[in-house]
């Protein structure tokens, strides 16, 4: 296979991609994945839980089909099918019996597995790291439960070998011999060549998320370009891979992880008749994570020739998999034109600052070394590179803890309130309230652990084989998450109280938590003035270091938490979190008026975004932004949206770099663009047909606008609007 065999494979199936995520049924169901895991449940549900899970693994491996088309490069198809009347009536029935008894499929993602690992040493490393260790436990005489999870570890590695090899016949018999051949050289050996890494990873990748997981196993494939560039420059130089076939085949693998998916998104639209759902397909519109540069331990991170091979590869019109480049001050000024390329073009791309990255991790008490390997899972979420695994994530939004702080039930004061001071003395104490119980629990849960439930989760992260226990309690950093929520409206709330309320004078606090109750009817001159006062988004610091204040403060809170009451020292890994997916709604919904002068019941500010209409421009936006504490916060998103003439020609690219560009070298943590006009995103809810390629960024993922329900329709045009 040469060069215009790869070229003319990857055409066709970049056009089969597109097609499917555009033309794709909703109904479309993987209903053999649960027909075969209905037997395997059958056959093994008396058995301990690792056993159980590791026989079912290797049931369902064994017995699924393994689908090959004569222009696949790499392998890795799932058999799906719009069930008919008969096939529709099953589906059900197998949901019921899901319902009653559980399924066998029980992983849920939002992680990142060990790469490093699995490209070192290959699944046969870790069968046998798995039976040595069984072999240790036992000859030590340990407890039956943890000869359990190695067991069950065990069956995992096998069935995912098994299902490999079984690829490889399926290969063989479709006239495939190169690609029959990396099978078999995966299935027993560590991948040598560019090619075996990269199928080596695209199976671990898709048997877990179709196979394994219950639903939404969003999953980060780590460090690619980092991983690979070793095989990719031994490859290259021994003549035996060109840069272009590489392409190809990061191609295909863009391909294979789009094509899983089904049609819709969850988040604002889940449910709607146009949704696929994750009971028909547990992919459904969960994205799959790559990151791309970044500061390396493994070598020079500016002359790694993968990172902009990947880069180059990123297709506009595929939804999977997201793409997170991390962002270093050195970044070449050609690369970083085409990052910028890539955004413009709506390409599933987030921008994240390893500047601040980094300094967060270690902030949170993670050696810099490991902190270098930081990664994104979906929806932009942090780890340490398969030695990590989110536990909680703790807090109420930071509006809420304002209002909770002022306010009784009934919408009395709960105290005088003579500064602002005293409101930030309020809300700090609702804030530390909340989180003493919430780490109360998570101390409570790691010092009595529940009896080992073995995830396939558990078997590609660093530290549970060698525990023999599950990566909860087996990981290196297991982490809490500090919620830092919608600081775009908690700012302003705070900016208005001090400039209406303490600074200007004539309004008393009474007179404000008045206004509130009365939902500002009756107080229409005081609403203007809420209106008016100070927001955040305008880069003004009378707002902007509300915005500071109030992050410093969530996550003092959380870090004096972290520290253990009875031993005076730090226990527990707290990171700061600004991400708040699509909840703002949701809370705003339960949220009466606030003093910025928000109304009872509208949408909080989402993200690291300024309350729609608050902004005054982009760049005033972005600098409000990039003033955060972001040595702090681990992970968050900031959704920016742009029409398409700024960003439009040459001009436009320039003017889109430099502005990036001057945000992350003021601090910026994160970014992601959606360039869209509002008058084409109305035209598209009149005329789909001609938007099938309109798509939209849903905090970490991306969706086919026409894809969503009316109402997510609208609230995306209405955040547009007021953008």
């Amino acid at each position: 296979m040469r060069n215009s065999d790869f070229q003319e494979k990857s055409r066709l199936l970049i056009e089969e991609t597109i097609d499917a995520l555009r033309n794709k049924p909703i109904k479309s169901t993987y209903l053999e994945r649960l027909i075969v895991a209905d037997k395997a449940r059958a056959l093994y549900r008396e058995l301990p839980q690792p056993l159980m899970l590791g026989c079912t693994a290797n049931y369902i491996l064994e017995n699924v089909s393994c689908p090959v088309a004569q222009h696949d490069i790499l392998l890795g198809r799932y058999v799906e099918v719009v069930p008919n009347e008969e096939e529709e009536a099953l589906f059900r029935q197998l949901m019921k019996k899901n319902e009653e008894l559980g399924s066998c499929m029980i992983d849920g993602g939002h992680i990142s597995f060990d790469w490093e690992t699995i490209v070192r040493e290959g699944l046969i490393g870790y069968i046998k790291k798995s039976e040595r260790e069984l072999e240790r436990r036992l000859a030590e005489g340990a407890e039956k439960e943890r000869i359990l999870v190695l067991q069950g570890m065990n069956l995992i590695y096998r069935a995912y070998r098994r299902y490999i090899l079984r690829y490889a016949d399926a290969a063989e018999k479709a006239g495939m011999p190169y690609q029959a051949q990396v099978c078999r050289n995966i299935a027993d050996n560590a991948p040598v060549t560019f090619f075996e890494a990269m199928q080596l990873v695209l199976f671990v990748t898709n048997i877990y998320s179709i196979y394994s997981a219950g639903a939404n196993a969003t999953l980060c494939c780590g460090r690619m370009d980092d991983l690979l560039r070793e095989h990719y420059e031994r490859d290259i130089a021994s003549g035996t891979l060109t840069r272009e076939e590489a392409g190809y085949i990061i191609d295909d693998f863009n391909c294979k992880n789009a094509i899983i998916l089904g049609r819709g998104e969850h988040q604002m639209s889940g449910g709607a008749d146009t949704d696929t759902g994750w009971s028909r397909n547990p992919m459904y519109d969960s994205p799959t994570y790559v990151i791309l540069g970044g500061y390396s331990n493994r070598g020079d991170h500016t002359t790694n020739p993968l990172t902009r091979l990947f880069l180059e590869r990123i297709h506009p019109r595929l939804e999977n998999p997201v793409y997170v480049f991390r962002r270093t001050p050195d970044v070449a000024d050609d690369m970083w034109q085409l990052i910028c390329d890539k955004l413009r073009q709506n390409s599933t791309l987030l921008v994240y600052n390893d500047e601040t990255v980094i300094p967060a991790m270690i902030n949170a008490g993670i050696p810099e070394y490991d902190a270098r390997e930081y990664t994104i899972h979906g929806c932009n979420w942090p780890d340490v590179h398969g030695m990590s695994q989110n536990l909680y994530g703790l807090g109420y939004p930071m509006p809420r803890y304002i209002m909770d702080g002022l306010l009784d039930e009934d919408g009395n004061l709960r105290r005088d309130f003579k500064s602002i001071d005293d409101v930030y003395d309020a809300m700090y104490d609702e804030c530390r309230k909340v989180l003493h119980r919430d780490f109360i629990k998570a101390r409570f849960n790691e010092a009595h652990p529940a009896s080992n439930t073995l995830c396939c989760t558990d078997c590609f992260l660093r530290g549970p084989i060698d525990n023999a226990t599950s990566g909860f309690y087996g990981v290196k950093y297991p982490i809490v998450l500090t919620l830092v929520r919608n600081v775009g409206t908690a700012a302003d709330i705070m900016a208005a109280l001090e400039s209406v309320v303490f600074c200007e004078g004539g309004v008393s606090m009474q007179t404000m938590a008045d206004a509130l109750k009365a939902n500002f009817v009756g107080y229409e001159d005081l609403w203007k003035k809420c209106k008016s006062a100070p927001k955040y988004g305008q880069d003004d610091d009378r707002a902007d270091a509300h915005g500071i204040r109030l992050i410093n403060l969530m996550t003092d809170a959380g870090e004096d938490e972290a520290i253990n009451p009875e031993t005076g020292e730090r226990d527990i890994i707290t990171l700061g979190v600004t991400i708040t997916d699509m909840w703002h709604r949701h809370e705003g919904a339960r949220l009466g008026a606030t003093p910025d002068g928000r109304l009872a019941g509208m949408p909080l500010s989402e993200n690291l975004s300024a309350t729609p209409g608050n902004a005054d421009s982009v760049t005033a936006l972005l600098n409000t932004v990039a003033k955060m504490p972001f040595d702090r916060i681990g992970s968050g998103a900031l959704n920016l949206r742009m029409p398409k003439n700024v960003v439009a020609g040459d001009l436009g690219l320039m003017r889109l770099s430099v502005l990036l560009k001057t945000y992350f070298e003021n601090g910026g943590m994160q970014v992601q663009l959606s360039i869209a006009d509002t008058e084409e995103l109305r035209d598209a809810q009149k005329n789909p047909e001609n938007y099938r390629d309109l798509m939209v960024r849903i905090t970490g993922y991306s969706a086919v606008f026409v894809d969503m329900c009316t109402e997510a329709q609208n609230e995306i045009i209405r955040r547009d609007e007021l953008a």
